[in-house]
């Protein structure tokens, strides 16, 4: 028997590398090609994913250190505006204070991010 188990809260394994995937392309869908510092613009893939990650180190772990912070969906948004922006974020009140002076269209990131999520899953559920 084959059993596959997909966790995205990180309590079975820790999913921030995964959430990272789908938000970044969630984020670039939403910028177009208005988007262009984060991992160099480019969507994640599975082919190119294990390269992402060995070129652009800085961006993977500035995301996975402000990850700490996400309190709603749509602090992936802001996470991904910092790391782009370079903007330095000491603390959970720091992050609440610059996500929301954030003006973004919230329910469109959110909407983006979930079909990325379904995108990711089939895929996952076609290499088993």
């Amino acid at each position: 028997m084959k059993i596959l188990a997909v966790d995205y809260d990180g309590v079975i394994s820790d999913s921030a590398f995964k959430s990272l995937f789908i938000s970044h392309n969630a984020y670039c869908k939403y910028f177009g090609s208005e988007v262009k510092r984060n991992f160099g613009g480019e969507l994640f893939t599975f082919d190119n994913w294990e390269e992402m990650q060995k070129q652009y180190k800085k961006e993977m772990d500035d995301y996975r250190r402000l990850r700490s912070y996400i309190e709603l969906s749509g602090d992936f948004f802001a996470i991904l505006k910092i790391v782009e922006e370079q903007v330095q974020i000491k603390d959970q009140q720091a992050f609440i204070a610059y996500r929301n002076q954030l003006q973004f269209d919230y329910h469109f990131f959110r909407e983006l991010f979930f079909k990325e999520k379904e995108k990711w899953k089939k895929r996952i559920f076609i290499r088993c």
